[in-house]
């Protein structure tokens, strides 16, 4: 059995990739159009044709893909995912493996999952056995290392921390829910206090000038520089969403007492406008104890994360067929 195996994270723009050898050292990278807002047939071709490609040079015997959604890992089935148009109960591991001819497993994760597994690899959390990691993107997704193994859950989808319940009275979620984290902690929850906070003209702030012209998309980073530079209003935001994050990180300890929790994805660029504030809320709400050896860190590997960490499963699936 060969000794290489490709991690794939699969973007709404991109499809990124690395190969892996047999020491789990970077040997070769690509990075494609996903072209996923055309549905999943056009995805599907351009994975086969990401993966075929690498096989021309390298004899691949596993492949794991990351995608954002929720995704069913023991079956390989994409349940919903938001960055592939018009997909639901898709059986994208039986799919590709049947196109591929076989010789190669596939392995299909949860995007969040996947940075969990890399970073506790090769990033912030390879000198522990449990963690927890927070993507604070657009929403916010959350992956769960136990014992040095990933937790699915029973139906594949443990690990949704943005869809925990901080403050009960408080905004609607996408899901349905009210006062969801990912309603207090995202680049959508900053853009909402931003847009609510102007609507009282009694504020002052710079954000009132600055974000007039501005693409939604580029709010987030517009108020993490406002309040670096000491505007009162747009600091009051991230703090906001620190004490947010603590409630949070509190409970997580308190039931699962693991040793770390570690923060990525864009937001998390704002770190110093926010963990002070995360940090205090979480003293108040934990068990001294376990909150005490708690190390809580931002993300290292970056854009590398998902990618080592489908890797990283592929050859795990490998592993387990070998025994």
């Amino acid at each position: 059995m060969s000794r290489y195996v490709m991690g794939i994270d699969v973007g709404g723009t991109n499809l990124r990739c690395a190969v892996i050898d047999g020491s789990n050292d970077i040997v070769d990278r690509q990075s494609v159009r996903s072209h996923a807002d055309q549905g999943m047939d056009v995805l599907l071709s351009n994975l086969l044709s990401l993966i075929n490609d690498v096989r021309k040079s390298h004899d691949l015997s596993a492949v794991g893909i990351g995608i954002p959604g929720i995704i069913d890992s023991s079956s390989g089935v994409v349940t919903a995912a938001p960055n592939i148009a018009n997909v639901k109960d898709y059986p994208l591991r039986r799919v590709l493996s049947d196109r591929l001819g076989g010789g190669v497993e596939i392995v299909i994760e949860n995007d969040a999952n996947a940075i969990a597994v890399g970073e506790w690899w090769k990033g912030a959390g390879k000198s522990v056995d449990s963690l927890v990691l927070l993507a604070i993107g657009t929403g916010l997704g959350g992956g769960i290392i136990l014992g040095g193994e990933l937790w699915n859950g029973a139906d594949g989808m443990a690990g949704e921390i943005g869809h925990t319940t901080v403050y009960p009275d408080g905004v609607l979620c996408n899901c349905g829910n009210y006062g969801c984290l990912e309603t207090c902690a995202s680049s959508v929850a900053i853009r909402r206090m931003v847009s609510d906070g102007l609507k009282d003209e009694n504020i002052v702030t710079s954000l009132r000038g600055l974000t007039t012209q501005a693409h939604k998309e580029e709010i987030p980073y517009i108020a993490m520089k406002a309040a670096e530079g000491g505007d009162k209003f747009a600091l009051a935001i991230w703090v906001s969403m620190g004490r947010a994050l603590g409630i949070a990180v509190a409970s997580l300890v308190n039931m699962l007492n693991m040793e770390m929790v570690v923060i990525g994805g864009g937001v998390s660029n704002a770190w110093d406008l926010f963990i002070d504030s995360l940090k205090t809320e979480a003293r108040k709400r934990a068990f001294p104890a376990p909150m005490s050896r708690l190390e809580i860190k931002k993300i290292i590997l970056g854009d590398d994360a998902g990618i080592l960490g489908t890797a990283y499963l592929a050859r795990k699936k490998l592993n387990e067929l070998k025994s």
